[in-house]
């Protein structure tokens, strides 16, 4: 694996782990009795969909060279 997959993995990860955090802050002013923009959380809820979709696909970049590797060995 590449050391530039590696970071961007690593990016999207952190990215990730920043949107979880903004998700629990919202849920945390909502259960406060504060009135958070429901739109903020439709917002965290898309990046967070994106962000998954993009690890995914990286992740199935590294997978394929790998089967194909594999189906040339039968």
């Amino acid at each position: 694996m590449s050391s530039q997959m590696i970071q961007s993995l690593r990016r999207l990860s952190n990215r990730s782990d920043e949107t979880a955090e903004q998700m629990a802050d919202f849920a945390r002013r909502q259960s406060a009795g504060e009135q958070p923009d429901p739109a903020e959380f439709g917002a965290l809820l898309r990046q967070r969909s994106v962000t998954h979709d993009v690890m995914s696909a990286q992740l199935k970049l590294l997978e394929k060279p790998l089967r194909t590797v594999l189906q040339e060995t039968k």
